[in-house]
């Protein structure tokens, strides 16, 4: 059955100005026309929905979460059994649909069988692409090896998103290793961690030739690389080595800038990584987010959205990441209310979530706009996103949701109700 939309106030992703009174014909998962009202023709057998209250917009793309994260606390972390951590990411998966996100590149944690489920109908989720893991030298990100000798095996933990690796033949062959097992991306931390770090700027992760065979890997394979930077030299050690994105810079220098514009490189910023560590402790005391996590929170913020400022101001291209995980889910688009905070227009905000997005992701010719022939992945909004761009952080707000044409949130409230 075809679906039509009618009336409402469509911004459609491109960056163009919003338009009142549109009617946009859905058919087979297409979007077929979209016309202004008063213009639109009355096909048979259609699902019609009345909009005219209402914003119209494209499904946001988040290019940087990981939703099978939801402990904090490392022995629970350890101890949580894998059924019950599945369990948990399909309601994620239903909630950040749910939330207006239709489109997820996966940023390590899930593996390709919730993306074949989702593919399949058996389960409702975002479109997903996927990293399987993130590619971390011995010493990087949650290689937990202590001050006093002691190491922590986390070798089986089901959650566990890092793999350790060391050498330009090691990465070759976990680089072809990942695409085999259906990897649409793959992701390598090239900087230490600034939480670990105690705040100060990281060291380098991996030599440039290293990052560059994982490159070369992903290229042949008609791929692409992501990078997790925190700041400091392997930022642009990443940047030199040809990756898509840059992901979290916390600190990002005068120099990353002119490189990012120099090689253009997205920067996916994910504002709202330590605001949902904070918020996470705030409304869930017993989640055991650590007093060290809230420190660290806490201290990087401002210098993150500083840096975000001066790149948004020198025209670097933005795509929203939200770098939801843990118990901060299905709040995505907080991203956006940050951005705006930072600099950004709404307008800019939301082409980072739609169009830019889509292209960092590759898949603009399909999505990311409600344009003629394109996916019907949209939304429909209580509110004006363009006077307050914060009535996209409320779920509740999400009126309609439809991936693919497919209807999967309705709670539309029509002036006939």
């Amino acid at each position: 059955m075809d679906t039509v939309i009618s009336g409402g106030l469509v911004i459609d992703g491109t960056g163009a100005a919003p338009e009142k009174n549109q009617t946009l014909h859905i058919q087979a998962g297409k979007i077929l026309s979209r016309e202004a009202s008063n213009s639109q023709t009355n096909p048979q057998d259609t699902q019609r929905i009345d909009a005219s209250c209402y914003t119209v917009m494209p499904g946001f793309i988040d290019c940087h979460a990981h939703l099978s994260y939801h402990e904090y606390d490392l022995e629970k972390r350890l101890t949580t059994p894998a059924s019950l951590i599945a369990i948990r990411t399909l309601d994620n998966l239903r909630r950040v649909l749910h939330a207006g996100v239709t489109t997820v590149r996966e940023a390590g944690g899930l593996d390709a069988g919730f993306k074949i489920a989702i593919n399949e109908g058996l389960i409702e989720g975002p479109d997903l692409y996927l990293s399987l893991i993130v590619m971390a030298q011995t010493g990087a990100l949650w290689d937990l090896s202590l001050t006093t000798g002691a190491k922590l095996n986390t070798e089986g933990m089901q959650d566990r998103p890092y793999q350790y690796l060391n050498g330009v033949d090691n990465l070759r062959e976990k680089s072809r290793e990942l695409l085999f097992a259906g990897a649409d991306v793959l992701n390598i931390s090239t900087t230490g961690s600034i939480h670990r770090s105690g705040g100060k700027i990281p060291q380098a992760m991996f030599t440039p030739e290293e990052i560059e065979t994982v490159v070369a890997e992903a290229k042949n394979a008609g791929k692409y690389v992501m990078a997790h930077v925190d700041g400091g030299p392997g930022v642009a050690n990443a940047i030199n080595a040809g990756v898509r994105s840059v992901d979290h810079p916390y600190y990002l220098s005068d120099a990353d800038i002119e490189l990012l514009l120099k090689k253009d490189t997205f920067l996916v910023p994910t504002l709202a990584c330590n605001y949902g560590i904070l918020k996470t402790a705030e409304r869930y005391p017993d989640a055991g987010v650590h007093s060290n996590a809230i420190v660290a929170a806490k201290r990087i913020i401002e210098i993150h959205e500083e840096g975000f400022s001066r790149a948004a101001a020198a025209g670097v291209k933005m795509a929203m990441g939200s770098d939801s995980f843990g118990w901060f889910q299905a709040d995505n688009l907080l991203e956006l209310e940050l951005m705006v905070k930072s600099g950004y227009t709404p307008l800019q905000a939301i082409c980072a979530g739609t169009r830019h997005a889509a292209e960092c992701l590759g898949i603009y010719d399909r999505t990311g706009s409600l344009e003629v022939g394109k996916d019907a992945d949209m939304i429909v909004v209580e509110g004006n996103p363009l006077d307050d761009i914060g009535v996209l952080t409320n779920p509740d707000n999400i009126k309609l949701v439809l991936n693919k044409g497919i209807i999967y949130k309705n709670i539309l409230i029509n002036p006939e109700d």
